[in-house]
């Protein structure tokens, strides 16, 4: 049986606490968008999206992703959350927003809505 869009939504997010870079990367259609809307810079294509996450993981010790509300219409999945970043002992918990797009088993869209100011504030600029 086929996963479910939540489902592979899910399994994306949990990745994070694997510093999966490759895997993570490898869940997107090869054109996949990965956009965090505050810094307005889409990652287009899996190797893009590879890159970034390589450089995110260089930075911190590891991400827990706590999903706090997750709803699906068709492709489409919406997510609340909060991500702790963490580094060596300093936790950084960021509130995100998600909407994602899932095609055929692959994430074709992941945009994050997140406060900037808040980033700023944890230290995370």
């Amino acid at each position: 049986m086929a996963e479910t869009n939540e489902q592979v939504l899910r399994d994306f997010l949990e990745k994070w606490r694997n510093r999966d870079a490759e895997g993570m990367a490898n869940t997107f259609a090869e054109d996949g968008v990965y956009e965090n809307v505050p810094e307005g810079k889409p990652m287009v294509g899996r190797a893009a999206i590879r890159e970034w996450l390589d450089g995110v993981f260089g930075n911190l010790s590891r991400i827990e992703v706590e999903i706090r509300r997750i709803a699906s219409d068709g492709e489409w999945v919406l997510s609340e959350r909060i991500d702790d970043h963490i580094a060596g002992d300093k936790h950084m918990p960021l509130p995100v927003m998600n909407v994602s797009r899932v095609v055929d088993g692959r994430l074709v869209l992941f945009r994050d809505y997140y406060d900037q100011d808040m980033v700023r504030a944890l230290g995370m600029l």
